[in-house]
């Protein structure tokens, strides 16, 4: 009866906990959205379309030239030749002292794929393989590819963007501290510079020290990767950028997974920080295929995302996760908060999600990023000045609370925890602890099982008392019953009196029910998050 009793309520609360994540939450708690009260800036169009483009008025050769502006049809330019370069930072050989391995093209100067190196990430359909967190898209798009709208104007000739033309490869380092790649893009006017420079650190590390880091050190698995914009031209000038975020996010076990692809944004200004599921994504674009009538390109349908959800408030971070791995990205900003934070002195714009892999069948599954459209940047005429450097930390790995509270992410509800998320954190906190000391976790998972159910043993006795109880004053209820019949007010009296003759609390078995809810739904929330 007592093992009864257990199975309903378990099963009651998983229930329950599936109908307010899937249902009751996103319906009644939507994410809000906060637009700045200022004028924004006009976005970036990344890929122009040159039949559309807009043709520029009469240049006042008194006023700053504009990188953006649409390249004059009697302009004479030299499209770079770049050759291919395919190269990998890191390495998935365990004693290298990495914890990934970044593989970097010469395409749009972008990132590949990123894997990871501890040999606990194993692929799934081939463990001879170490698991390869982004670039599983079937597509061209990359991470970290970026768009300069001037640039683009000059490539439109080629029928090529920037995001899509081989850059090239202007140095390589690697030391005990690291190792980093530089790519260089000369606008083809030779008005501007763009340099993108990777950088991966290294720890010199072995044994238990090494796992330790592995599991809690965070700097260990995030890439930086600085964009630095020179003005080569002799007069002032303003650019505008774009970047891509994480593509081809790992979607491990689709079949049975519980969690698919997530974008996830946390803001710096106080605005609630926003999950949108790759299901929402595929709804925006269908609902705007059916008001325009005809399917979109894939450039028009990021011009639509840009403008109809949009993300404008400064972000801490904006990514991508799955159930156990996370890709995010957050800015390297130094300055004070407020300049960090105002709308038109911070580096981004706005941030917006995209679509990379529709999936017609299960919309769930479909592959969805973001991207983020800078404010202009100022540069100086060539000389002082003539150069601006943005940094970015790119964070790939494994969903733990000690890799995603560090800054700059502070990423700590990318964990997903749920309502109960103060008692889900405690229990992961355990778990882990069981493992730190050195017990596998088969037998923390049992450890922490038998922990929780010891602590609630108190609780458990006092139902199981209660219960027994009332089943002992069953006959004495039945007789009630038959002695009063259908007159409730005064059989309602009475068994509560009869209650109170033997001291029994009518919610001594319910209260310990919902004692035990919230700990049952954290033990459960612990256990299916936990890398």
């Amino acid at each position: 009866m007592e093992n009864r009793r257990l199975f309903t309520f378990l099963m009651t609360s998983l229930l329950f906990m599936i109908l307010w994540t899937q249902f009751i939450g996103p319906k009644f708690f939507p994410p809000e959205k906060k637009k700045p009260k200022a004028v924004e800036p006009q976005a970036v169009n990344a890929t122009a379309d040159p039949q559309k483009a807009e043709q520029p008025e009469a240049a006042d050769p008194n006023t700053p030239a504009d990188l953006n502006a649409p390249a004059t049809p009697s302009a004479e330019f030299t499209i770079p030749d770049y050759q291919s370069e395919a190269l990998t930072l890191g390495s998935v050989d365990p004693a290298s002292g990495y914890a990934l391995a970044v593989d970097l093209t010469s395409v749009g100067a972008a990132i590949e794929s990123v894997r990871l190196t501890s040999p606990h990430f194993r692929d799934m359909e081939d463990e001879t393989r170490q698991a390869r967190i982004v670039g599983n898209n079937p597509t061209s798009d990359r991470t970290f590819s970026t768009a300069f709208a001037g640039i683009d104007q000059q490539l439109q000739k080629t029928g090529q963007t920037l995001e899509t033309v081989h850059w090239k490869l202007a140095g390589t380092e690697q030391n005990e501290k690291g190792s980093s790649a530089t790519f260089e893009y000369q606008a083809p006017d030779q008005s501007l510079i763009v340099r993108k420079t990777y950088s991966l650190p290294r720890l010199d590390l072995t044994g238990t020290a090494l796992e330790k880091a592995w599991r809690e050190d965070a700097s260990f698995y995030t890439l930086q990767v600085a964009i630095e914009m020179t003005n080569l031209s002799d007069k002032p000038t303003t650019v505008e950028y774009e970047i891509q975020g994480p593509v081809g996010v790992l979607l491990e076990n689709e079949e049975h997974t519980s969690k698919y692809r997530d974008i996830h944004i946390e803001f710096m200004d106080g605005t609630k920080g926003v999950t949108t599921a790759a299901s929402a994504v595929k709804k925006f674009a269908d609902a705007i295929e059916v008001e325009e009538e005809h399917p979109l390109s894939q450039k028009e349908l990021f011009d639509r995302l840009r403008e109809d959800q949009e993300w404008t408030s400064p972000f801490r971070y904006a990514g991508v996760d799955v159930q156990f791995f996370a890709a995010l990205i957050a800015p390297l900003d130094n300055r004070a908060e407020e300049v960090r934070t105002d709308v038109s002195t911070r580096w981004i714009e706005r941030t917006f999600p995209v679509l990379i892999t529709p999936d017609q069948v299960e919309p769930r599954k479909s592959d969805v990023s973001v991207r983020m459209a800078s404010n202009p940047v100022a540069l100086q005429a060539k000389g002082e000045g003539d150069s601006v450097t943005h940094k970015f930390a790119f964070f790939v790995g494994p969903k733990r609370r000690e890799l995603l509270d560090p800054a700059p992410m502070e990423a700590g509800d990318v964990l997903n925890y749920g309502m109960f998320g103060f008692v889900a954190r405690g229990m992961h906190f355990l778990l882990d602890t069981f493992y730190g000391w050195g017990m596998p976790y088969f037998l923390a998972i049992i450890s922490l099982t038998v922990l929780v159910r010891g602590c609630m043993f108190p609780i458990s006795r006092k139902q199981a008392i209660s219960a027994a109880r009332m089943k002992e004053l069953q006959p004495k209820l039945a007789e009630l019953k038959e002695k009063f019949g259908d007159d409730r007010e005064k059989m309602a009296k009475a068994q509560m009196e009869l209650w109170r003759k033997h001291n029994i609390n009518p919610v001594g078995g319910c209260l310990p029910l919902f004692l035990q809810m919230p700990i049952f739904i954290g033990l459960y929330t612990a256990l299916n998050s936990a890398v």
